[in-house]
């Protein structure tokens, strides 16, 4: 299968008292540092398998000393789907090859973007950029799938995160507008009376013994088709947990030529202290709602 790979600007140092670092271990992946994380997007052998997708594997909040990571699986694991009788889902946690490949530094913004196909999936386009950032806790994300020949799917998502145990809380706005706060052991009553919009303009885990938390903020959310819609909240094995948007999900649903999904996000470290949990977080999706909220300032625009 055929891949490109193109550097766009050279990586030089970044000015300023904060530096973003970039380390290039393999031909896609990449570690990426600033002041208050380090990112992991490196290759990896997993069950005799290379998996040099270029995801996001594992991230380090360096003034907590944890490193957030799924064991069993990369921690940045959608957009994904699964055809009508395949006996599983496929994404790009596990995109083998990236067929092209591009990256770019202006300033102190670092840009990372890929495009191609999924092996089993060559109806749909795929397209995924990170942009990281000197001197702040966040990092924005943006993917596009986009259908090019017809085929029948049974599940669908974007915006997936997956995490071992290392969260006691999670927080997400009601329909109400209203914050809800609770544990992951008394969330389900609360999300089976009112699930998660599919649309929901910010979600976070928090862990409030530690003080350190993890969420996103909504900055565009496109779907030409859906199918029971919301963002689900979702336990794996060994405890793990891991938020989704799940478009469609369990019913039968036919994609044609021109269905896209589009997601753009910010995803947030914060420290959260237990009289205010939340403050840090919304102090920071203030300003990336200022930044990277309105219009004229999409990312990933072709």
């Amino acid at each position: 299968m055929r891949w490109v790979a193109v550097v766009l600007v050279a990586l030089g140092a970044a000015s300023g008292a904060d530096t973003l670092r970039i380390e290039k271990p393999d031909r896609v992946g990449r570690r990426i540092e600033n002041e208050h994380f380090i990112a992991d997007l490196s290759r990896r052998v997993i069950q005799d398998k290379e998996e040099d997708s270029g995801s996001l594997r594992a991230l380090t909040y360096k003034k907590f000393g944890v490193t957030l990571l799924r064991t069993r699986n990369r921690m940045h694991w959608a957009p994904n789907l699964q055809r009508a009788g395949a006996p599983g889902y496929k994404g790009i946690g596990t995109w083998h090859p990236v067929q092209e490949f591009r990256e770019g530094r202006q300033g102190d913004t670092y840009t990372h973007r890929r495009e191609g196909y999924l092996a089993d999936y060559p109806e749909v386009k795929i397209e995924a950029e990170y942009r990281f950032f000197a001197g702040v806790p966040y990092f924005l994300f943006w993917s596009r799938m986009t259908v090019e020949r017809t085929l029948v799917v049974t599940l669908l998502r974007n915006n997936e995160m997956t995490m071992d145990q290392f969260f006691t809380h999670l927080a997400w706005p009601g329909r109400d507008g209203r914050r809800r706060l609770t544990t992951f052991d008394e969330r389900q009553p609360l999300l089976e009376k009112e699930p998660i919009a599919a649309d929901a303009p910010w979600l976070a885990f928090l862990n409030l013994d530690r003080g350190y938390g993890y969420g996103f903020v909504m900055l565009d959310y496109k779907a030409t088709r859906s199918a029971h819609a919301a963002t689900g909240i979702s336990d794996g094995a060994d405890n793990g947990k891991y938020w989704s948007r799940q478009i469609i999900i369990r019913e039968p649903t036919q994609l044609g030529p021109g269905d896209h999904f589009e997601e753009r996000s910010a995803y947030v470290l914060f420290g959260c202290a237990k009289d205010d949990p939340l403050g840090e977080f919304f102090q920071w999706q203030k300003q990336i709602l200022s930044k990277y909220g309105g219009a004229g300032k999409q990312q990933g625009s072709l």
